[in-house]
């Protein structure tokens, strides 16, 4: 694999007095747009990296450097304060705290260095071996390219999983291993590396009287970290009760900072679509500039799909609606925006899955007869199914090696209780036989070691589904830095996920109200009517339409496929796939899976490879610690 790197990255060293290390630094150095970022006490380089649309606060207190790179409200002298008292790597647990924002952060201390991304996965690591020496960074395809690593099409098998659970996910490269979201790589200075897990969720105690506060409090410090000073900030605005929040507490960091305030919204050709008047609704409470773009507008979904994105560390879920993301950042450039806040992450805080009436059977038996009675209301869930459900008590390494036999089987049915710890893992309809049994195998492999991310089902699913969507949401922001506003998604702080996840499973879901979190942080903020919604708009004949427009593209990935050529799809199963589009959910996701990893595999510098076990290489274990 050459050199050719797409994007901003960066690669952390550890400290060494080698002239192998010095021909290391050397080579990244004189990568196109790279400088030192951070250096070791030694004055020897730390980090490298191509970061010009980047923030990064750096600063020293003795022996130890520190660099924060991404959003993050820290000065340079308030960051040296905090590294003054960094006696030894493993006192950087206690830092995240004491930073708000979303973030890369790094510590070097006596030739080592610990690199670590966010909690929620938004910002991840991997690790990788340059000429003998451990070294981190934040992109898999950099540390694939430095270190001529292929293909890992096992871990690809993997990957096409309509969802992927935490303890699956990782590098697509052979010798490129992530380290798991909350997690910490550290750099030894004799060149091994360690990982150390930083994170863990916060026990669900906290009563929504004061629960709903704090995440008011949080996110409105998230918001305000990104609303530039005499600047130009733009929010969506679709009437729901992810966006809405962001953009009230968007206008009062605006007033605030002497900044002006736009929201953006796009109309659908849908008679069901109901943004439209829940906006209005919020918009006549708003000092902003509304920006509404009518249908047809802006690119349909799927224009553009069989063009490659290169620079991507895997295939981006929202390929398919990327033109439209571009051409939505392009307006708000004209319109002088360089911040855009986004929604996105907060149906994972705020919506729970079903798993929590599993958690509430345990701990709150009295607090969960009257909502299942409203879940059984709605789902036509069998009693005597719904009583085994609720029984079932398998640990999370049983319950996922249980799935293995289940990923090529039809998806059960919404009148079928799941309250398993994840949803129920499926492949695509098209996989290709050998590569369902490598998923399957790898799937019981990594149940052998596998722990869930809390002991508590909603705490491990509401983490589990923020981390999966993180993978779509980081790519987008990389992809659009330095060509429009850069995207923020506040949800994904990790103070924000926090304050969610204190909150106690009884107040997150209550009969008859619809994100009751939310509703209480945001009472007294927003208006009131803007807090009564209870729906949200589907964007079904907006996919309807781009399939229709673009279905040519989509059939020409299926007949030239790489998938095939993988040994990963079926091609009669993936041509009958295109040639009858459906309605169901299920559908779509295939489609977009398919979409998502055929342009992905165009993108890659060409190479022959095969459906076999990646010599040698298998993933780090998912939350291994010291």
């Amino acid at each position: 694999m050459g050199l050719a790197l797409d994007g901003a990255w960066f690669v952390a060293l550890p400290d060494s007095t080698t002239n192998q290390a010095a021909a290391q630094a050397a080579r990244l150095t004189g990568l196109p747009g790279a400088s030192v970022l951070l250096r070791h006490a030694t004055g020897r380089p730390c980090l490298i990296g191509a970061l010009t649309a980047t923030p990064v606060v750096s600063a020293q207190a003795g022996p130890v450097s520190v660099a924060v790179i991404g959003c993050c409200p820290v000065t340079a002298a308030d960051l040296a304060r905090l590294a003054a008292g960094v006696t030894r790597l493993d006192d950087a647990d206690l830092l995240p705290d004491r930073l708000p924002g979303s973030y890369h952060l790094l510590v070097a201390l006596h030739g080592a260095v610990r690199v670590q991304g966010s909690a929620s996965g938004l910002r991840r690591i991997f690790h990788a071996r340059l000429d003998g020496t451990a070294v981190a960074g934040d992109r898999a395809h950099v540390l694939a390219a430095l270190t001529g690593a292929g293909l890992d099409t096992e871990q690809m098998a993997v990957h096409l999983l309509r969802f992927t659970p935490p303890a699956l996910s990782g590098s697509l490269w052979q010798t490129v291993t992530a380290v798991p979201a909350g997690s910490a790589a550290h750099l030894e200075a004799g060149g091994t590396v360690r990982i150390r897990r930083w994170w863990q969720p916060p026990e669900p105690d906290l009563p929504i009287a004061q629960a709903a506060p704090a995440l008011a409090d949080v996110l409105a410090e998230a918001v305000a970290a990104r609303v530039p000073a005499g600047g130009v900030v733009a929010a969506d605005l679709s009437g729901g009760l992810d966006s809405t929040p962001l953009c009230f507490l968007a206008q009062d960091a605006a007033r605030e900072r002497d900044a002006r305030l736009i929201t953006i919204r796009k109309e659908v050709d849908d008679p069901a679509h109901d943004d439209a008047a829940w906006a209005a609704k919020a918009a006549a409470h708003l000092d902003a500039e509304h920006v509404v773009t009518a249908p047809g507008e802006l690119p349909a979904w799927f224009a553009g799909v069989a063009e490659p994105i290169a620079g991507l560390d895997e295939p981006l879920g929202a390929v398919s609606s990327l033109h439209e993301i571009r051409a939505v950042a392009a307006l708000l450039a004209r319109h002088g925006a360089s911040a855009h806040l986004t929604g996105f992450g907060g149906d994972e805080l705020t919506l729970t899955g079903d798993g929590y009436l599993h958690d509430l059977a345990r701990i709150r038996p009295l607090a969960l007869w009257p909502r299942l009675r409203q879940v059984r209301a709605r789902r036509r869930w069998p009693l005597t199914a719904t009583m085994a459900a609720l029984a079932d008590r398998r640990p999370y390494p049983v319950w996922l090696a249980g799935q293995a036999d289940l990923l090529t089987a039809p998806q059960p049915p919404i009148s079928r209780p799941s309250l398993g710890w994840d949803g129920q893992l499926r492949l695509p309809s098209w996989i290709g036989p050998d590569a369902a049994r490598t998923a399957a195998r790898r799937l019981r492999e990594a149940a052998t070691s596998a722990t869930p991310l809390s002991e508590r089902r909603c705490q491990h699913q509401a983490i589990a589904l923020l981390r999966h969507s993180s993978a779509t949401v980081s790519p987008v922001q990389q992809l659009l830095a330095g060509h429009g506003p850069a995207l923020h998604a506040p949800y994904y702080d990790d103070h924000v996920m926090q304050a969610c996840l204190a909150t106690r499973i009884q107040d997150r879901v209550r009969p008859g109200v619809y994100k009751p979190l939310i509703v209480a942080a945001m009472t007294g903020r927003l208006p009131a009517g803007s807090l009564a919604r209870t729906t949200k708009a589907a964007f079904g004949a907006v996919f309807t339409h781009g399939l229709r427009r673009h279905h040519d593209q989509i059939a020409a990935l299926a007949e030239d496929s790489r998938l095939v050529a993988l040994g990963l799809a079926d091609q009669t199963a993936l041509r009958r796939a295109c040639s009858r589009p459906s309605a169901s959910a299920t559908f779509g996701i295939d489609l977009a899976i398919l979409v998502a990893a055929e342009n992905w595999l165009r993108a890659l510098p060409h190479a022959d490879h095969t459906l076999q076990p990646a010599t040698g290489h298998r993933p780090h274990p998912p939350e291994s610690t010291p």
